[in-house]
């Protein structure tokens, strides 16, 4: 994930928050406008890629990690920047995570969201932290789908930019083409009839060999031109 706003006042700190003068309560490693990332977000971030890690692939899981570790700290920053954005934007996500702990809830055929949090306790998981975790992912990704969208608009001036650079190339004089297949029974100059039912047969397996070439992809047009009989191939 990368920086997508400006106004990034980051102060890498190692600084502890005191109850007493002996007591550290808190280590603040990051601070990121008004906000701060702190040394357990941290560490709660390295062994939540860790654990992805090991179930996306467990045989290279130590070396995913080492690779993916280094990125942690960044991808906090970037997650509390577009979580700004996201406030500044009015997006609270509280329908749609809604909606995703339903959808989790049924896929492990739980009977209520009461039996979903004791799944998380059970392994271990506190299940505001849990919400809260899916409550930013869902914000970030609206801010992203917004800021990409934005992004992605094309004005009108750059579409009639476009239009009158490469207007040769889409007019087009306003035509009528008939074309079809013909395929016919009969060889020019032959007057015999008595090989009709063979002829037919013939006419009728190269028409289904042709109907075969153009639902594979060959142009109508060009199987007229090499296999028509009739004159408006």
């Amino acid at each position: 994930m990368r920086k997508f706003f400006p106004c990034l006042l980051l102060c890498l700190l190692s600084v502890p928050t005191f109850l007493t003068a002996d007591t550290v309560v808190e280590e603040i490693i990051a601070r990121v406008n008004n906000q701060i990332i702190t040394r357990t977000e941290y560490q709660r971030s390295r062994e939540q890629l860790k654990q992805e890690a090991q179930q996306q692939d467990p045989a290279n899981a130590n070396k995913t990690y080492s690779e993916r570790e280094k990125d942690v700290l960044r991808d906090l920053i970037d997650q509390q920047l577009l979580l700004e954005k996201g406030k500044d934007l009015g997006i609270t996500a509280d329908t749609e995570l809604i909606k995703k702990l339903d959808e989790m809830r049924k896929e492990m055929k739980l009977e209520s969201m009461d039996d979903l949090e004791k799944a998380a306790q059970s392994q271990g998981i506190s299940f505001e932290d849990f919400k809260l975790n899916m409550r930013n992912q869902i914000i970030t990704q609206q801010v992203i789908g917004r800021e990409v969208g934005q992004r992605m608009t094309i004005p009108k001036e750059e579409i009639q930019k476009f239009y009158d650079e490469h207007k040769s190339e889409m007019e087009q004089p306003e035509q009528i083409r008939v074309s079809e297949i013909l395929v016919s029974t009969e060889k020019k100059g032959d007057t015999d009839t008595s090989d009709d039912s063979q002829r037919l047969a013939a006419a009728e397996a190269k028409a289904k060999d042709l109907l075969a070439q153009i639902r594979k992809g060959t142009s109508f047009e060009d199987a007229a031109k090499k296999n028509s009989d009739g004159p408006t191939a």
